[in-house]
């Protein structure tokens, strides 16, 4: 929020000091805020003062000046020698080439040594041959805002009643004074920073609300401005136009009738104003806006500003003349929707294709504004125009801030809509807006009448009366919420009752506190106001105590730790984690090969991207993985390791059904984007994981959580303890991967990945077009049924990959869709319980070794050992099985041709009692046979 002072002021009187400057060989008593007394206080009740610009600083020895005569430039048509009068004995002769300089003209002039906003310094210089001792200087170039209408192009004419507001007689007077403090334009600008709960501090008004509690509460003096608001000058009363919105369904503005359809089901009326005088707005009412960086239009326009900025009411004035209708003398406007691809030209200029999500002011032809954002150029008020009506409609905040997001376009009335406005106080900006007009203007207006609107059924939509919120206060609740004695009970009463709360005793110790209309979004009880009267009073007064009560302790969400475990294990392997935005380009498919944007998910395109180039929410953290290696290849940087967990986002709900029908449409994908395209396994939709609390996850972005690696460079590097350098393989990112599940207690397969469809044992996947053809593999784990679901992939990056992403090391990379993993990690498992206990009786082992043929692999052969140790140990003998371990294979001499030899050494662990040379010999028997029968292989030594 950016507060002026001078334009709270106008509520209230402020504290002030003075001091005396030098200027130009004059002594100016200049009188400034105290702002020690100021932002302390807005700080101590929680809106922290972020800056203070004194708007004028700096600009001191811009000063008054008079043009006394002119000569033209010997050598130069277009420049002219101007004698000016800065207060001084004689006159400065400065070389200026403006059009509108001329004799007998006040003017800005910069003296030697003032350095402008732009960077520019001045000082005596020569001008084709001419000296020149200043600078007649423009509005613009004193950083104002300039309207070629009234300003003119050319030098700041001080004299123009629009610009200053001070006649001839009083600039006379002001030779060689700061032009700021000649003009009364000097003000102080805080820029505060307001809590989402707080909306009612986004006005003038809330401001000064809360400055009047701060120095009543610290007795610094101030007093309440007798003519802050407009509406005390006139006769018409906010409770006239509150009874007339309230009756007519329309309304006549001379010979034209108006009235307004509701097709939005939101609150709103209309002020219609006959013989209105559009003109430049006086100086007091630019100097306000043009401080707070609102570009003066006419004396209309910047009412209406005024009003959002002084009480946080927007509102918009049409020209009622302009507006289409059937009958010229009936006009309508409609609350609606805007038809898809509806064309709307704001006061920007720019033409938009409107959306069927849009709120709009329509007549008959079509869009007249866009409500709640921005007002539209076919209907606006110009100098010609003499019949307004002025809308004041409540729409739905989240409908304005989509619509305002969609467009890129947050305006002052926006943002307001968005934190929520005070909807009892309209009637009070209504009234407020007329009273301006009516004080401000030599032709009086004339008010016409109030109108609401009325829905399809003829029912009108209109805010009638609003809730009261009424809370019971007593001397008890400051110490059951605070557990101390700060204030005595009345010195509570008191600052509740500065901040704009109603009081109604009960009893000594109890009140019944009424909220007001501007507060009710924040408070709620009791505890809110002890909030209250200590933001008043300081928090620092709280004294500091320990909790008495029991503290109940939240365990940490199981996803959480999930996801910490895992990130855990990776850190624990050697890889660095990497945070990053949620981003990615609209390019980084064809990057890595892919076949279609769509192959790893329909990617949700942004409407305003906070990074240009990536207007992408990201399906595949890889691409930034890529970019990050390239940049520390870049800085020198030759090997390492990262990883990133982190969600993914796709265009459809879990459903499958696309949730921004529109997608990519401002960038021009929403074609490539619209593309049906079937993606593997661990990229679908219904493979994704929500974070969401809601009920209902449709129409909402499909969230995934992924994991994301990648190794580059050597593994061990060059060095006196290593002659030769060892580079990252394959086999080392399956083992990390093995890891990383095994951490979390799932076991995985591995398959050998294809970038088509062969008949080897292969599969397909979209990524593979991005490895190295010879090393690539994708990890599998087994559902519900035993069939084989995706987890992920991993590989070395192709060398066409490498040269996309600028990568010139080795470089292999990995990603897993944690919720497969997530899900499979949390399925119950069937445990096998081990003795923890000490060991009681000797472990025996026995070598066995056999003639095998070639062919037979060491899974198979485990499996056939295991099954016939454990049906003996099952039914027969007591033990657990410790270990089967292959310890020597061996082709070669004195083994037949297509034959191997094949030794292994089994571990038994008995569990009730020794075992015996019976014992022993039966486990020898049942292994022989087993080995010989199902493999018709040969004991050697036998």
């Amino acid at each position: 929020m950016l507060a002026s002072l001078n334009f709270v002021e106008r509520f209230l009187t402020l504290p002030k000091i003075t001091k005396n400057i030098n200027i130009n060989g004059k002594n100016i008593l200049e009188t400034l805020y105290d702002l020690d007394k100021i932002a302390p206080l807005l700080t101590r009740q929680g809106f922290e003062v972020d800056s203070i610009n004194v708007w004028g600083s700096g600009l001191e020895t811009v000063v008054v000046g008079y043009i006394e005569k002119i000569e033209p430039h010997p050598t130069a048509g277009k420049l002219q020698i101007c004698h000016v009068d800065v207060g001084e004995s004689t006159l400065r002769q400065i070389v200026c080439g403006a059009p509108n300089a001329r004799a007998d003209l006040y003017v800005a002039v910069a003296l030697p040594s003032t350095k402008l906003p732009n960077g520019l310094e001045i000082k005596p210089s020569k001008i084709r041959d001419v000296e020149s001792n200043g600078m007649l200087c423009a509005r613009e170039e004193l950083n104002l805002p300039t309207n070629k209408e009234i300003d003119g192009d050319g030098i700041w004419e001080l004299d123009i009643d629009a610009q200053g507001g001070i006649s001839s007689k009083v600039l006379k007077n002001k030779l060689g004074y700061p032009v700021f403090h000649a003009l009364n334009m000097m003000d102080t600008l805080l820029e505060l920073s307001v809590t989402p709960n707080r909306p009612d501090m986004l006005s003038h008004e809330g401001v000064a609300r809360e400055l009047i509690a701060g120095f009543s509460y610290a007795k610094i003096p101030y007093s309440l401005k007798k003519d802050a608001e407009f509406a005390n000058k006139i006769s018409l009363t906010e409770e006239n136009i509150k009874a007339d919105a309230l009756k007519n369904a329309s309304a006549k503005c001379g010979d034209i009738s108006f009235s307004c359809e509701n097709h939005l089901d939101i609150p709103a009326f209309f002020v219609l104003i006959d013989s209105i005088e559009v003109k430049a707005s006086p100086a007091w009412l630019r100097n306000l806006l043009e401080a707070l960086g609102q570009n003066s239009i006419n004396n209309i326009v910047d009412t209406s500003n005024y009003v959002l900025l002084a009480y946080g009411q927007p509102n918009h004035a049409f020209d009622l003349e302009k507006l289409s209708a059937q009958e010229p003398k009936a006009k309508k406007l409609i609350l609606r929707n805007a038809k898809a691809g509806e064309k709307f030209i704001g006061l920007d200029g720019k033409e938009r294709n409107l959306d069927t999500f849009d709120g709009i002011v329509a007549d008959i032809e079509g869009a007249q504004a866009i409500l709640g954002v921005l007002g539209g150029e076919h209907s606006k008020v110009s100098s010609q125009s003499k019949k307004i009506v002025v809308e004041f409609a409540n729409p739905n905040s989240v409908a304005v801030r989509r619509t305002s997001r969609r467009y890129g376009r947050q305006t002052d009335a926006s943002f307001l809509f968005e934190k929520g406005i005070d909807a009892e106080q309209r009637y009070k900006a209504a009234i407020e807006f007329f009273a301006i007009i009516s004080t401000e203007s030599h032709s009086k207006p004339l008010y016409c009448g109030s109108v609401h609107s009325i829905d399809m059924h003829k029912k009108p939509m209109l805010l009638t009366h609003a809730n009261t919120i009424e809370i019971d206060y007593s001397s008890q609740d400051q110490e059951k919420v605070l557990g101390a004695h700060i204030l005595p009970f009345k010195e509570q009463l008191s600052i509740i009752s500065s901040l704009g709360f109603t009081l109604n005793k009960q009893t000594d110790e109890k009140y019944k506190v009424t909220v007001p209309s501007w507060r009710k979004q924040d408070i709620a009880g009791n505890a809110d106001l002890v909030e209250e009267f200590i933001r008043i009073v300081g928090i620092d007064s709280i004294p500091s105590s320990p909790f008495h009560s029991v503290a109940i302790v939240n365990h940490d969400d199981p996803q959480f730790a999930f996801n910490e475990k895992i990130s855990s294990r990776c850190a624990a392997l050697g890889y660095n984690e990497v945070i990053s935005l949620h981003f990615m380009r609209a390019d980084d498919y064809k990057k890595l090969g892919i076949s279609s944007i769509n192959s790893l998910g329909e990617p949700v395109a942004l409407m305003n991207p906070i990074i240009g180039d990536e207007p992408l929410m990201h399906t595949t953290l890889i691409p930034d993985l890529l970019r990050k290696v390239g940049r520390n290849i870049s800085y020198g940087v030759k090997s390492g390791q990262l990883f990133h967990s982190c969600r993914t986002f796709q265009n459809h709900d879990n459903e499958g059904e696309r949730v921004f029908q529109l997608n990519g449409e401002r960038i021009g994908l929403q074609n490539e984007l619209a593309e049906v395209f079937e993606q593997t396994l661990e990229y679908h939709y219904s493979r994704g994981y929500s974070y969401s609390r809601e009920p209902s996850q449709n129409k909402r972005p499909v969230e995934t959580p992924r994991l994301a690696g990648v190794c580059f460079g050597n593994k061990i590097d060059k060095s006196w303890q290593n002659t030769t350098e060892i580079q990252w393989s394959l086999h080392d990112i399956m083992a990390h991967i093995q890891e990383i599940c095994r951490c979390v207690g799932v076991d995985i397969s591995f398959i050998k990945l294809s970038d088509k469809e062969t008949n080897s044992d292969t599969k397909v996947h979209p990524i593979a077009n991005a490895l190295h053809p010879g090393r690539r593999v994708g990890f599998y784990i087994l559902d519900d049924n035993n069939e084989s679901v995706s987890l992920g992939w991993a590989g070395e990056l192709h060398p066409n990959t490498m040269r996309n992403y600028e990568i010139e090391s080795p470089c292999y990379v990995f990603e897993l869709n944690v919720a497969l993993l997530m899900q499979k990690s949390f399925l119950p498992k069937k445990v096998i319980q081990k003795v923890v206990s000490a060991q009681k009786f000797p472990i025996i082992t026995r070598d066995f070794a056999f003639l095998f043929d070639d062919k037979v692999t060491g899974k198979e052969l485990y499996t056939v050992v295991a099954e016939s140790i454990n049906e003996i140990i099952r039914n027969e003998i007591p033990a657990l099985l410790n270990s089967i371990q292959i310890f020597d294979i061996y082709r070669g001499k004195g083994i037949p041709e297509n034959k191997k030899s094949l030794a292994f050494q089994i571990s038994l662990e008995p569990t009730e009692r020794t075992f015996t040379d019976k014992d022993i010999n039966k486990l020898s028997k049942a292994i022989i046979h087993a080995v010989t029968d199902k493999f018709k292989a040969d004991l050697r030594g036998a």
